[in-house]
């Protein structure tokens, strides 16, 4: 409905012709998506354009599932544990960002 307004708001209710958003079914929800919602109020159908970044999430969720028989929210992954306790944490040692100035 907020991007339904800002669209009436700006005059751009007949000229929008292109969404992009992330890939849950809050915007994609064939009954309640928030696209299905603004392609009624339109009248028409929109050009979908699911955000790449989201799209990459959902194809390494598939990896973990298919290869590691795991897939979770939480920061503990066994298998990045692993990594760490045999090659060091490189991402917690500081980096030292120096002036390109001086």
């Amino acid at each position: 409905m907020a991007v339904w307004n800002v669209l009436k708001d700006w005059g751009l209710e007949d000229k929008a012709q292109i969404l992009c958003s992330d890939t849950t079914s809050s915007n994609m929800g064939r009954i309640n998506g928030a696209i299905t919602f603004l392609e009624l109020h339109t009248d028409r159908e929109m050009t979908y354009f699911p955000c790449r970044h989201h799209i990459y999430e959902l194809v390494l969720r598939s990896v973990f599932e298919y290869e590691l028989n795991e897939v979770t929210s939480s920061p503990d992954v066994a298998f990045f544990k692993k990594k760490s306790e045999k090659n060091g944490i490189i991402w917690k040692k500081k980096i030292i960002w120096t002036d390109i100035n001086t």
